[in-house]
């Protein structure tokens, strides 16, 4: 992966600059918003591949508003959310974004260090399956759409008039072209990662 790029949305200026600070000692390239608009235009103009982002930023609209709107114009950017509390509601409504983590107030420089490694593992992990969609038939990819609105393969087989062991063949062929493990659920996880978002309402 080229320079791995961080985007820090965060309405308290010192928060953000020692969160930076720590990052760049580490190699990554970073630059810090306080402003809900400038961030969001940040996304073609510096292209990064993670977005901190503090759940509350002050007046106006919240962290999550950023994060489905970023996630609107690049889908692959991964989210980490800073937060000082832990209201339930507010979490669930983040957790609708899949954040990779969380990072509570006052976080530790240890903290923002692994949360920020597992971002970009999962980011080059999310990467690498991203180029084997290229191996992938239409009429596999259209069944990872539908895989990713939590279809099962009889309602599958319905809407595109085929059959239900065809599906099956078919999910059993994606799973074995993106190397994915065929227990867990790994391929509705992946079908999520990549088609999920755009399909909640």
């Amino acid at each position: 992966m080229d320079q791995k790029r961080i985007i820090i949305l965060e309405d308290e200026i010192i928060v953000a600059l020692d969160i930076k600070e720590i990052l760049e000692d580490l190699g990554y390239e970073c630059q810090v918003f306080h402003d809900f608009h400038l961030a969001l235009k940040a996304l073609d103009t510096f292209n990064p591949q993670l977005a901190i982002c503090d759940i509350n930023i002050g007046e106006g609209p919240s962290g999550i508003d950023f994060v489905k709107q970023a996630l609107q114009l690049k889908p692959q950017l991964a989210i980490i959310y800073l937060t000082a509390f832990s209201d339930r509601k507010i979490v669930e409504l983040a957790g609708k974004t899949h954040p990779v983590n969380y990072i509570l107030k006052p976080w530790s420089d240890h903290q923002i260090r692994v949360s920020v490694e597992m971002a970009f593992d999962q980011i080059l992990s999310v990467a690498e399956q991203s180029q084997k969609l290229g191996d992938l038939t239409q009429s596999e990819l259209k069944i990872l759409e539908l895989i990713a609105q939590n279809k099962k393969s009889k309602e599958i087989a319905d809407i595109l008039f085929i059959s239900e062991k065809t599906v099956k063949n078919h999910r059993y062929h994606i799973s074995k072209k993106l190397n994915l493990s065929t227990e867990n659920n790994s391929l509705l996880a992946f079908a999520l990662s990549h088609f999920g978002y755009k399909n909640e309402a």
